[in-house]
C-alpha cells in the first residue's frame, strides 16, 4: 500500500505537524498530514486531495523528499514524503485536534507516528541545505 505525507516547512524552517483525535486509530499521536493513494492517483495528486480533506487547504505540492518501505501484519507499505514550503493558517482540522509548527529538535520530542519519525533525519538534512 502506498501512502503519502507532506513535510510542510514555513519561513522560520519549522515543520508542521498535527495531533490525531483521541477517538481515531493512533489517537494522540502527532503526524505529518497525508494518507493513502486512491485509484490511479500519483503521490502529488493524493497529497493534494488529502490536504484538502484533512486541513481544508489547497497547496502546491513540492518535490519528493524520500520514500520509506516497511512491512507489518497489515501488509507492505511505502511512504512517499513531499516537501511543501508554505505558511499554514486558518486550517479546518478534521481528523486532528491540535496542530503547530515545530523546530526539528522539538518535533523529535513529540509522540510522532513511527514512519514519520523515521523521516526526521532526511528532513533535518533538507533543512540544513536551506
Amino acid at each position: 500500500m502506498e501512502v503519502v505525507c507532506a513535510i510542510v516547512i514555513n519561513k522560520e524552517k519549522k515543520i508542521f505537524a498535527a495531533r490525531r483525535k483521541e477517538d481515531l486509530d493512533f489517537g494522540g499521536y502527532w503526524e505529518f498530514p497525508g494518507g493513502k493513494l486512491e485509484g490511479a492517483e500519483n503521490s502529488a495528486q493524493a497529497l493534494q486531495r488529502e490536504l484538502q480533506e484533512e486541513l481544508g487547504v489547497v497547496l502546491e505540492i513540492g518535490p519528493e523528499l524520500h520514500r520509506l518501505s516497511w512491512k507489518n501484519k497489515l501488509g507492505d507499505f511505502v511512504l512517499i514524503a513531499h516537501i511543501i514550503h508554505h505558511e499554514l493558517e486558518d486550517l479546518a482540522l478534521v481528523d486532528h485536534d491540535q496542530s503547530d509548527c515545530f523546530s526539528i529538535d522539538d518535533i523529535a520530542s513529540l509522540q510522532l507516528m513511527v514512519a514519520d519519525m523515521a523521516l526526521l533525519p532526511k528532513v533535518e538534512e533538507y533543512l540544513m541545505g536551506l
